[in-house]
């Protein structure tokens, strides 16, 4: 039992400093050398999706995906579009309940750019805490999840990188959120400034 325990507590201290590893990889300042690249967000958010299908599945979280139906470039480092989408995955799963959905979904919006949207049907985040769910440390009082507070700090300063906003709503069936993420157009693309 004391062993299964130190497990866990390593666990988590790993995953912390992981996190606090990424937060500062991300902050201005640390971020001079980030070579983006045009990347297919459809293609790339599918990708994670299907990494996550395996957790969701024991969560007993149905996973889903959207997709645009065509490539919808956006430049982008790879590494930390990645670290975005699975902190962003992660809280939607993790905070899901059991029987609950998990939308991942990619659209082509104004301008050509592309939106990255990740619905849940986890507990819906007050309007008064929405803008603060972004800031360092900061946690939901009632929920009863492990967690530190970063990942969705992470995910700001991550959007903030790529020059993409970010919002979080109510989830479109009045149940749960939605965070979604909309990156400017890939200078390669059509109607991109290259």
């Amino acid at each position: 039992h004391s062993l299964a325990q130190l497990y866990v507590g390593v666990d988590r201290m790993s995953r912390l400093v992981q996190q606090l590893l990424s937060l500062a990889r991300s902050e201005a300042g640390a971020t001079e050398s980030v070579q983006l690249k045009a990347v297919d967000l459809e293609a790339f958010a599918l990708e994670i999706s299907m990494e996550w299908v395996p957790l969701a599945i024991k969560q007993g979280v149905d996973l889903g995906f959207e997709g645009a139906g065509r490539p919808v470039l956006i430049d982008a480092e790879p590494d930390r579009l990645r670290e975005l989408m699975n902190n962003l995955i992660d809280n939607a799963v993790r905070y899901s309940q059991q029987g609950g959905r998990v939308t991942v979904a990619v659209t082509a919006a104004e301008q050509a750019a592309g939106r990255l949207s990740i619905s849940d049907d986890g507990p819906a985040i007050p309007v008064e805490e929405r803008s603060r769910v972004f800031e360092r440390f900061h946690r939901l009082l009632g929920t009863h999840t492990d967690g530190s507070g970063l990942g969705l700090a992470i995910v700001s300063e991550i959007a903030k990188l790529h020059g993409a906003s970010i919002t979080l709503e109510e989830d479109i069936d009045g149940v749960g959120n939605t965070f979604s993420v909309t990156f400017p157009a890939s200078a390669s693309s059509p109607g991109g400034s290259g």
